[in-house]
């Protein structure tokens, strides 16, 4: 399989080559590929989180909405008492 890399790609390429850490562009793809794995990874790990605990998130968001509310009516019926 042929791919051609754009230029800032190719000047990355050329930058790790000449560290002598690598010694061939298969080398730079393969390590690449594997962060890309390691990330997918960590996504897929936080996305799970997120899902379970979106339950826990959205019960949160209510009941602090419901405080807010209770505080406002609280507020409102003070100043009506106040009138």
């Amino acid at each position: 399989m042929k791919f051609k890399f754009n230029r800032r790609h190719e000047i990355f390429i050329q930058e790790k080559l000449s560290s002598g850490r690598y010694h061939t562009i298969e080398e730079i793809i393969a390590e690449a590929l594997e962060l890309l794995e390691e990330h997918d990874k960590k996504y897929e790990q936080w996305l799970e989180a997120v899902r379970n605990n979106a339950d826990v998130s959205i019960a949160e968001l209510e009941r602090i909405d419901n405080k807010f509310l209770i505080a406002q009516l609280e507020r409102k019926l003070r100043q009506a008492l106040e009138s």
